[in-house]
């Protein structure tokens, strides 16, 4: 079944559960906040149907993105962290190695261990550690990838 034709049919409520976004008592119950991941200076166009919760089938509502608005969404009983959030995106993969981030990227890999790659994750503008860094509603996240070009 093609799941834009069942959300195109389907009422409010029932757009919202079948995207992802759970209501209680007629109110949507999720956290959000703007999200931004920028390579060498070029944004990564997250708003691309590949990124988003209604056109891939691997979708996590822990975290993820909507069509239609430029929001990251968390949903669960627990929250995730920054770099956990990342890699439930589709078409992105988060990991450490030896203590370095590596964050894949539509099948390019960015790895911070390398010269003259720089990682740096930012939450409402001030640098965290994504491994730590619990991510919350309102939150402000952006990534920059800086490479040796």
């Amino acid at each position: 079944m093609n799941r834009r034709a069942v959300l195109a049919g389907a009422g409010s409520a029932t757009l919202a559960i079948l995207a992802g976004c759970v209501f209680t008592d007629g109110e949507v119950e999720y956290d959000r906040g703007d999200i931004a991941v920028v390579v060498d200076g070029e944004p990564v166009d997250l708003s691309a149907d590949r990124f988003q919760s209604e056109n891939v089938e691997n979708d996590s509502i822990a975290f993820h993105l909507h069509e239609d608005d430029d929001y990251w969404y968390m949903e669960g009983e627990e929250p995730v962290t920054f770099a956990e959030g990342l890699d439930l995106l589709p078409h992105f993969a988060y990991a450490q190695r030896d203590g370095d981030h590596v964050v894949t990227i539509d099948g390019t890999e960015y790895d911070g261990s390398e010269s003259g790659t720089e990682l740096t994750f930012l939450v409402d503008d001030e640098p965290v550690d994504p491994t730590e860094y619990e991510v919350s509603d309102g939150d402000d996240l952006r990534l920059e990838i800086t490479t040796e070009t």
